[in-house]
């Protein structure tokens, strides 16, 4: 019990520290440079982003799967990951380099994201994905809130109205920096294995390769909106950039799944897998019930809270914030899908479940009418969520059997009919419905879901 509370602390903790932090530094941004320079900035880390998943080639990922598996952290893997990362970072650093001499006249935005783009040199040296795998969920923890930390601090020191915005992803660069530095003290008390036959960098890429692809697939749909607005509509992509940001930061709990369920799936695939079915039912019923309620929550207050946090100029991001509410839903419960995939070595329909995911995206983003891009852009994420989570789907019931009307679909039209009473009661009862919505919410779905006492000594059991 122990561990599992300090497991579950040390991470929902950080990381929502580490959340709210980067909140603190958007809404410093928003009122200092205002909403179009945001959405320049937002551009410049949407192509980082970029550039680091195809840096990364999936290789993060299939690393916590080995540590995981062994539980051990060989020297000998974690030297070819980072050797491998390195080769890659500096062939996109060339590669995007010459490509936005070549494509993009704005001299402005390019110096931008070619200042962003050095933080993929740092990137190769963050090693969580070793830390992950070993479960050691405070190193993890400590790690975010530095890099949290110190690129608010360093945006309170440097930038000003005034300043050059070049100096916003130099402070990037120098919390990676931090925080790479932080990882690898860490590692020096870990215990290590140094394995008798190194792997080779083609080896690892021949295996990460599907997973490197889909989540170059996945950030191109996610990161797609700021980069998209950032070059046509900055004004625009500034107001999509706040709504987004507030999902990120409700998103912590699909980074609690990803560090500690992962691992644990792939455990349980590999020493009992007639116990898998009980474990992703368990999983999907609580992860549901989670985020459907800080959904209806967040939607409920949202009137308010946005422009407190970021001022008044960013009134009509409540509408687009209200619309990725669902893609928030949508992408936990997704989560819960592809580690499950991916644990049982099923990366490519996965793959698959993106690229048709991706295809909805765009349909709808790119669509002509009076609709803001802004808003559809929110719901473009939310059909890329949907499709690729009924493919999954599909596929997961081929080897596992649970209710998915009671488990899933129920407990979802219950928080969008719990959520449309309150906001219509909120106009005229606002703290009544904010009220309402944090005491009356959790009772409701935990009937609706059914979740037993058994389910929630099955939580604690999976995060210790």
């Amino acid at each position: 019990m122990n561990r599992t509370f300090t497991n579950l602390t040390s991470l929902v903790g950080a990381d929502t520290a580490g959340r709210l932090l980067g909140l603190v530094a958007v809404a410093f941004l928003a009122r200092t440079v205002g909403a179009e320079a945001l959405g320049l900035l937002a551009a410049g880390m949407g192509i980082l982003t970029y550039g680091t998943i195809v840096a990364e080639a999936g290789l993060p990922m299939l690393g916590t799967r080995k540590v995981a598996r062994d539980m051990s952290a060989p020297q000998a893997l974690i030297r070819q990951v980072c050797i491998t990362r390195a080769a890659l970072a500096s062939g996109v650093f060339i590669l995007c380099g010459a490509a936005l001499f070549l494509t993009l006249n704005t001299a402005s935005l390019r110096n931008l994201i070619i200042v962003y783009l050095l933080a993929l040199f740092p990137s190769v040296f963050v090693i969580e994905w070793v830390f992950q795998g070993l479960k050691k969920i405070t190193v993890l923890a400590g790690g975010r809130i530095i890099t949290a930390f110190t690129y608010l601090l360093w945006l309170v020191l440097f930038v000003r109205q005034d300043s050059s915005l070049l100096l916003v992803p130099v402070g990037w660069i120098t919390s990676v920096i931090a925080q790479a530095i932080y990882l690898w003290k860490q590692l020096e008390t870990t215990d290590q294995q140094e394995s008798q036959a190194g792997v080779s960098s083609s080896e690892l890429l021949k295996t990460a390769w599907p997973l490197g692809l889909a989540g170059l697939i996945a950030q191109t749909v996610i990161q797609f909106p700021a980069v998209y607005l950032g070059v046509t509509d900055p004004y625009a992509g500034g107001l999509f950039n706040i709504a987004f940001r507030v999902i990120v930061l409700m998103l912590v709990v699909d980074r609690v799944f990803y560090t500690l369920f992962f691992p644990a799936i792939t455990s349980v695939l590999k020493s009992n897998p007639s116990g898998l079915s009980v474990y992703f039912s368990r999983t999907m019923k609580l992860m549901v019930f989670a985020t459907v309620y800080i959904a209806v929550a967040a939607v409920v207050s949202s009137r308010h809270i946005l422009p407190f946090l970021f001022g008044n100029d960013f009134v009509e991001s409540t509408v687009i914030f209200q619309l990725l509410t669902l893609y928030f839903v949508c992408s936990v419960i997704n989560s819960v899908c592809t580690f499950t995939l991916i644990g049982a070595e099923r990366e490519k329909v996965y793959l698959n479940s993106l690229m048709l995911g991706g295809a909805g995206f765009f349909g709808i983003m790119l669509l002509p009418g009076p609709v803001p891009s802004s808003h559809l852009a929110a719901m473009g994420l939310v059909i890329f969520q949907l499709i690729s989570f009924l493919v999954m789907l599909r596929e997961i019931q081929a080897f596992i059997q649970f209710p998915v009307g009671r488990i899933i679909f129920l407990p979802i039209v219950s928080g969008l009919a719990v959520m449309t009473v309150l906001a219509q009661l909120y106009s005229l009862f606002p703290l009544f419905s904010l009220i309402l919505a944090i005491t009356a919410t959790p009772i409701i779905l935990y009937f609706v879901a059914g979740i037993s006492p058994e389910d929630r000594t099955y939580a604690m059991r999976a995060l210790s």
